[in-house]
């Protein structure tokens, strides 16, 4: 059967019917594009919770030193020097697992290459030792290190380090953790709640969560502090800063 082309009404007809199927289609899908856009309306705020805490462990190390022409001779002045110091550890109420003995080290200074002064034979040989203190005893082991004067007026020479502060750790960080992330939240959510209001919307679904990452510092730290200045701080302060977005709804 031979086809015929179409009248031009007949054209003209089915041109309009496939305009508006495009037309049709391109509405649904913009309105599907607009209403994924708009469901995507969402604000991402931070939530702070700090706290003060007090270290719950501490160490101390005491290092001591000896001097003499002979190894025996500087090793009898070392031994008698960790007596004293052992003593020291006892009398300020630590037990004997709280005192640790370090590694002793002997140095033939005569045997060095590079010497910036004359060789004294008396002191020939180097010798250094320690104990180190470990105990959850945080405030016995602060008196025990403002006492270290008391090891100087009885011979000790202390080491090159002297006076080397203690060190306190906080470990107790699980206890409060699930009490500072909801305090954070609580903190996200009232920033949110005022982002909502001052832009006419209504706060919706929590849409994504970042925990954050716990921080811990000297209590009276500043921004710039390192490690080292959280460590010698008995008095800490635990920060955790969350980031949390939120749906906002349009009234």
């Amino acid at each position: 059967m031979e086809k015929r082309p179409l009248a031009p009404a007949g054209a003209l007809i089915l041109g309009l019917l496939i305009g508006a199927g495009f037309a049709v289609g391109g509405y649904f899908i913009g309105q599907d594009f607009y209403a994924a856009r708009m469901g995507e309306r969402y604000v991402t705020v931070k939530g702070l919770a700090e706290r003060e805490v007090k270290s719950d462990l501490g160490t101390w190390t005491i290092s001591y030193t000896a001097t003499a022409a002979e190894v025996a001779e500087a090793n009898a002045a070392i031994e008698q020097d960790q007596t004293v110091v052992t003593a020291f550890a006892t009398a300020h109420g630590f037990a004997a697992a709280e005192i640790e003995v370090q590694p002793t080290t002997v140095t033939d200074t005569f045997a060095s290459q590079f010497q910036g002064r004359p060789l004294n034979p008396a002191q020939r040989y180097l010798i250094k030792g320690g104990i180190k203190l470990r105990s959850s005893k945080v405030d016995q082991i602060l008196t025990a290190s403002q006492d270290s004067g008391e090891l100087v007026k009885q011979g000790v020479v202390l080491g090159e380090n002297y006076p080397q502060a203690p060190q306190y750790f906080f470990t107790k960080l699980n206890d409060i953790r699930p009490a500072m992330l909801a305090d954070a939240t609580r903190s996200a959510r009232a920033v949110a709640e005022q982002f909502a209001a001052d832009s006419n919307s209504r706060l919706g679904l929590l849409r994504r969560a970042g925990q954050g990452v716990f921080e811990i510092s000297g209590r009276d730290a500043s921004g710039d502090s390192v490690a080292g200045d959280e460590q010698g701080s008995l008095e800490k302060k635990v920060r955790i800063v969350s980031t949390i977005d939120y749906y906002l709804i349009a009234r």
